[in-house]
């Protein structure tokens, strides 16, 4: 009986070993496959996956491009914390005929967090360091690529870096995109949170209500469980039809970071722990951020692309900030069939109005 056993344990484990090793097998297979697919056949392209040293850790950037003369655009992700080097490839592609675009996992987020000491991410991660660490890395893409000024689009918490960006360092950027811009954290919570509950209470949903009601006081700084039960909520009740594109569709989002040729599954082990532990550290921070403060007048051109039916940056807010902005030139640019992600959501109009919007700005630069 007891050599059964040990031979059914023996034959288990060989099993799972297997799985293992077939598992393993068929993801090196499916990223070879990826990195072919989207590799730059042109002469003069960059395909660059690499670490810069900037504020005192090794933070990884992804460079890709068609023609490096093109101008560089740097894309500041959201979250805190929600690394794209792993998920640009759902979008990005057609960008890169006409910009040299940078990824870049920034402090607490992806392959920067994995690859880095988590202690001093920990006592470095605030609002201040990583404004600064936004500045760096802008700096040191005007001098790696010798250009005066770049371009830079901030999407949801990055928009909230990269307006602060535009206003504090016009010497350093040739244009500003915000996407999903965020500009009153406090006041966006708790706008977004209303507007959620009174379509509930419209549609007769009672469990909505019931759940949305029980989150009071909101928003709760810190409180990630409320934030969490909130933005679905808020999801369902405030964003785009059913039936579109959803970037936001987690089985997809996972198995495009596991085939992804930049990363390793330590790092999307980085990418998911890097989210929670960014946002436990910089939620209560966040919520404190209001960039009307840095006042509205601009001394580059802005942008705001925004879906019509963002559910976590209202419209109607977006709307009341942007008629406040001065700028050489400023347009708030409307996405009627997005929600937060309209580069996903309506890819070709994006990749349209950035080209269109963006190409002449840097010129001079």
């Amino acid at each position: 009986m007891i050599a059964r056993l040990k031979r059914a344990g023996a034959v288990a484990v060989g099993l799972l070993l297997l799985a293992v090793a077939v598992s393993l097998s068929y993801r090196a297979y499916v990223r070879h496959e990826v990195a072919g697919a989207q590799a730059i056949r042109s002469p003069d392209g960059i395909d660059s996956l690499e670490a810069v040293r900037i504020g005192g850790l090794d933070q990884w950037i992804h460079v890709r491009g068609e023609h490096t003369k093109n101008p560089v655009l740097l894309f500041l992700h959201g979250g805190p914390g929600v690394a794209f080097i792993g998920l640009a490839r759902m979008f990005q592609t057609p960008w890169e005929k006409h910009f040299t675009i940078v990824q870049w996992d920034q402090r607490g987020a992806g392959k920067t967090y994995a690859r880095n000491d988590r202690e001093l991410q920990r006592r470095t991660m605030n609002v201040r360091q990583m404004q600064q660490d936004t500045l760096d890395m802008a700096n040191y893409l005007r001098g790696r690529f010798k250009r005066d000024k770049i371009l830079v689009v901030g999407g949801s918490w990055g928009s909230v870096l990269g307006l602060w960006l535009a206003h504090e360092h016009p010497e350093v950027v040739a244009a500003y995109v915000g996407v999903g811009q965020v500009v009153d954290l406090g006041l966006n919570g708790k706008t977004a949170y209303e507007d959620a509950l009174a379509v509930a209470r419209t549609r007769g949903l009672d469990d909505a209500v019931r759940e949305l009601e029980g989150l009071r006081p909101y928003p709760d700084s810190g409180n990630l469980r409320k934030g969490s039960v909130a933005q679905k909520w808020q999801a369902e009740l405030l964003g785009p039809p059913p039936g579109g594109p959803q970037f936001l569709n987690i089985p997809r989002l996972l198995s495009t970071l596991l085939t992804a040729p930049e990363y390793s599954l330590h790092d999307v082990y980085g990418f998911t722990r890097g989210q929670l532990f960014s946002l436990e550290l910089m939620v209560p921070q966040v919520n404190e951020v209001n960039l009307t403060t840095l006042g509205s007048a601009f001394r580059v051109p802005v942008y705001f692309f925004h879906g019509r039916f963002d559910p976590y940056t209202r419209p109607a807010l977006i709307e009341a900030y942007a008629r406040t902005v001065t700028a050489p030139r400023h347009e708030l640019v409307w996405f009627e069939r997005s929600g937060h992600f309209p580069f996903y959501e309506e890819q070709q109009m994006f990749t349209d109005e950035l080209v269109r919007r963006l190409r002449p700005a840097a010129e001079a630069f």
